[in-house]
């Protein structure tokens, strides 16, 4: 009874702790220690809203103090950032708001601001998406990260250059205001500075190395750009306005002429063959010194301005080109080496071999003999023999005279008994002296189902032959000759290979289509005759083009083979049930389907060549682990092979494109010695710079 009583007046100090004053839809907040529940349920009825509460909103204590009258915005904004001072959040969703800790509500349905949409004020949670022009959204992180609350969420998206926040209405215009200050474009211009005498890949080179040795500390989005045009030799600088200044200035100092006729350069080549470029390059060079001589009516001039000869010699170990040219020549060679001197895509070429076969056999037949051997020539001898099933009973009956009297075995019983199959029955008695029969009855119904499935596959570079191969290579006798005495042959073997061939050529074309030529073999043994092995063979040979992931059929094959055979005594043979018994029959039916497809995937980075691998090795090593959690029969506790988990390949942070990277490793130039210049820069040290 004293519990009802003090909850009774619980609750009657709290409504009178909190006592709006209502006026013309208007009130004026005055809390004194009001629990927050009583507070909440207060709030809704002056607001009309609904709320949903969190169990653990319960406990609070709330005091406030206020002389003016508010509305029903200025009260649920005072009610919010009341929430707010206890670590509590409100969430609108569907006209109901969810009160709950302020820890957690970043995960619900936040509102998100729309431009033109609701405005959102006070203390009120809302999701944000800032978009940032001129800065990278990632700069940002660190200078607006203090100023969003643990309870917040703060992340930027690069790929857009957004900033993603949730917060409260109030503080995200805060931060909104100050991205708005930051975010300003930058004074930098674009030029372009044509060069007369130096090569424009050399001099950004140059300025690379000096960039990086004198600006470790900078921030690299404040870094002068520059960027080498080969085809008119000239540099694109980026830069603000003093920077742009000097970089002009030290530019012209680079452009100066050399004083010797010639230069030499060392190019180190990423991807081509430098031994496969070196035939390209001396055709072009000889075409561009004829055209150089007939641009001038007097050949000696012309000589005299680019020095009459050039040498382009590869270095296999390095797989570097080493070029002595005139400077007009020498950007030349350096522009076409750039073009072909590029990453060539892959393919990966998968085959499928079906071949489907169904044979079905029924053998029934009957064969009969008799004979009389002794001194009654009245006794007539016959029978029936058919061998379109097996052996003859003939044959049998004649093996059966040799049996051995002590252990009644003989092998040439053995042998052709040893070729009867399905059910045989029979019965006789071969007697060397007096009367002998024979009997037996075969029946045999066979059926060979055969399912085979083959995936030989092979990645090759873009027009480059690749050739897989699983088999065997056997013997074939191909000769024979005999020793002096005609005895000892010598046999002459020739091997081959028995198995799975498959050899391509890809030829990636524009888009994704890629061109193979193709030949696919597979063969294997079929047996022994009386001359030498015998061997199936299924070959097929063509050019196809394919879309890049795409499987295409290359050919096939359906044959069905009806055969069949019966050997009976004429007239007897055709008698209606009798007959059986002056007959043997054998039919069969073979039914093959052989279907070759082919399946080509285009690699182009190292990306796509990393998940294929890695595609396949999880595929192979997850059989692994089949057999592995099967066991070993009689070795419970000995382990089955297992590959290693795939690594996956680091991730390359640079951000450099391979053209710039081209630029800054692929060439250094060797200084041809005059008598101005001593000393000769060791390209190694250049590279180790």
């Amino acid at each position: 009874m004293k519990t009802l009583q003090r909850t009774l007046l619980a609750g009657v100090l709290a409504s009178l702790a909190f006592s709006p004053t209502l006026f013309a839809g208007q009130a004026v907040l005055n809390l004194k220690d009001a629990d927050i529940r009583v507070v909440i349920e207060q709030v809704s009825k002056l607001t009309g809203k609904t709320f949903v509460l969190d169990p653990r909103v319960q406990g609070q204590r709330i005091t406030i103090l206020s002389q003016h009258m508010m509305d029903e915005k200025e009260i649920y904004d005072t009610f919010l950032t009341i929430l707010k001072v206890y670590g509590f959040a409100a969430v609108e969703t569907n006209g109901v708001v969810k009160i709950m800790q302020e820890q957690g509500a970043r995960q619900e349905n936040v509102p998100v601001y729309a431009e033109g949409g609701r405005r959102f004020t006070g203390d009120e949670l809302v999701t944000r998406v800032i978009k940032v022009e001129y800065v990278d959204a990632n700069q940002l992180v660190p200078v607006l990260r203090a100023l969003v609350p643990q309870s917040g969420h703060f992340a930027p998206y690069a790929r857009t250059n957004v900033l993603v926040i949730v917060d409260t209405a109030a503080n995200l215009n805060r931060i909104v205001e100050i991205v708005r200050q930051i975010d300003k474009a930058s004074e930098e211009e674009i030029e372009v500075i044509a060069l007369k005498h130096a090569s424009a890949d050399e001099v950004v080179r140059i300025l690379e190395n000096l960039d990086r040795q004198g600006n470790k500390g900078e921030d690299p989005m404040n870094r002068p750009r520059y960027t080498a045009d080969v085809r008119t030799n000239s540099i694109l600088l980026a830069a603000e306005g003093k920077a742009r200044i000097r970089l002009r200035g030290m530019i012209a100092q680079l452009d100066q002429p050399v004083s010797s006729g010639g230069n030499t350069k060392v190019i180190y080549l990423h991807y081509a063959k430098a031994e496969d470029l070196v035939k390209v390059l001396t055709g072009v060079s000889q075409q561009l010194e004829k055209a150089e001589e007939g641009k001038k009516a007097d050949t000696a001039a012309a000589r005299s301005r680019t020095g009459g000869n050039f040498s382009i010699d590869a270095h296999e170990e390095t797989n570097a080109l080493v070029i002595s040219a005139s400077p007009d020549m020498m950007r030349s060679l350096e522009a076409i080496i750039r073009q072909l001197d590029i990453r060539r895509a892959q393919v990966h070429v998968e085959a499928m071999i079906v071949e489907i076969s169904d044979n079905l056999a029924r053998e029934l037949g009957v064969q009969w003999l008799f004979a009389e051997r002794g001194d009654n020539p009245e006794v007539p001898g016959g029978g029936t023999n058919f061998t379109n099933t097996g052996p003859g009973i003939f044959q049998i009956a004649a093996a059966a005279r040799q049996l051995d009297g002590e252990d009644g075995t003989s092998d040439a019983v053995n042998q052709l008994l040893g070729n009867l199959s399905g059910i045989t029955f029979g019965l006789g008695r071969i007697r060397d002296d007096g009367f002998s029969f024979a009997a037996f009855i075969k029946a045999l119904g066979s059926t060979t189902d055969s399912n085979i499935l083959s995936m030989p596959s092979v990645t090759t570079l873009d027009n480059e032959e690749a050739e897989f191969l699983a088999g065997q290579e056997v013997p074939f006798i191909t000769g024979s000759t005999l020793g002096s005495n005609n005895t000892n042959p010598f046999n002459q073997v020739e091997r081959k290979e028995i198995g799975i061939k498959l050899k391509i050529k890809p030829q990636v074309n524009e888009g994704n289509a890629v061109r193979l030529s193709i030949e696919q073999e597979v063969s294997s043994i079929a047996g022994n005759t009386g001359v030498d092995i015998v061997t199936n063979k299924r070959a097929i040979k063509n050019s196809v083009l394919v879309e890049d992931g795409d499987t295409i059929v290359l050919g096939g094959l359906v044959d069905e083979d009806v055969q069949e055979s019966v050997q009976k005594v004429p007239l007897l043979g055709d008698i209606p049930i009798l007959g059986h018994l002056f007959k043997s029959q054998k039919s069969t039916k073979i039914k093959r389907n052989l279907m070759v497809f082919i399946r080509p995937t285009i690699i182009r980075d190292a990306s796509s060549s990393s998940q294929l691998s890695a595609r396949k090795y999880d595929a192979l090593r997850e059989m692994q682990k089949v057999e592995q959690e099967k066991g070993i029969n009689l070795m419970p506790s000995t382990d089955t092979p297992m590959l290693p988990e795939w690594q996956e390949r680091p991730i390359n942070e640079n951000g450099r494109s391979d053209e710039s990277r081209y630029q800054q490793d692929s060439a250094s130039e060797v200084v041809t010695p005059t008598e101005d210049s001593t000393e000769q820069e060791n390209p190694a040290q250049q590279e180790g710079q």
